[in-house]
């Protein structure tokens, strides 16, 4: 099909899929931001537990879960080669979510219109650049960037100071024909009530070297 031929709609059926591709493009940037970016984890985290009344003569066993924790962190979050499928299906009026690591479920929930998670990232700027231009499955994309912090209105003040400098940066080539609030990666409305990302490149201020790509695998939506 012809990318001019496809009309704008709000899809109500079938599915939309992304392929996770994460790598390291300089990794002796990336070692030495994601150690200090551990270390500062490692410390809100301790400082956060030591908090509890009920860690006093438990600090041996808070420094193992905080080691513990900023192993799952680099795993998480950090990992190459990642194997991780993002699903979005459409069912009238239900949503559903899947994230699949290779063949296992990873999360899997089924959201209605005024129960979907939205992100409380804050945005901190967007451009859109119409000019460069690209097809991606019969669409007609442009480029779009954007900028975002997580929200340092809420939450525990020690996990705070370790985000609040962080600058997450998403660089998308989206499509204005797909008419949708729902995204199988992205969670922002304020973005999706302009954009449709049909590919997505993701980067971080404190983790040099590291990037996080999302690539469309299979898109049905009608």
């Amino acid at each position: 099909m012809n990318a001019q031929s496809y009309k704008s709609f709000i899809p109500t059926k079938g599915e939309i899929v992304f392929r996770e591709i994460s790598k390291i493009t300089d990794r002796k940037s990336f070692d030495g931001a994601l150690e200090r970016s551990k270390e500062k984890f490692m410390e809100s985290l301790k400082k956060t537990f030591l908090k509890e009344e009920a860690s006093a003569g438990k600090e041996h066993e808070i420094d193992q879960n905080v080691a513990l924790a900023s192993e799952m962190l680099e795993t998480l979050h950090f990992s190459q080669g990642s194997s991780r499928t993002y699903h979005l299906r459409f069912n009238g009026l239900e949503i559903g979510s899947l994230i699949l690591e290779g063949e296992e479920v990873f999360t899997d929930n089924v959201f209605v219109e005024n129960t979907y998670p939205y992100s409380l990232n804050v945005i901190l700027k967007i451009v859109t650049d119409k000019q460069s231009k690209k097809t991606i499955n019969g669409y007609d994309c442009y480029k779009v960037t954007y900028e975002y912090k997580e929200n340092d209105k809420e939450g525990d003040e020690d996990y705070l100071q370790y985000v609040k400098n962080t600058i997450h940066k998403r660089e998308m080539w989206v499509t204005d024909k797909i008419k949708s609030l729902y995204h199988p990666v992205i969670y922002e409305k304020q973005i999706l009530e302009k954009y449709y990302p049909l590919d997505i490149l993701e980067t971080q201020s404190d983790i040099k070297g590291f990037e996080r790509k999302f690539i469309l695998q299979n898109i049905t939506l009608e």
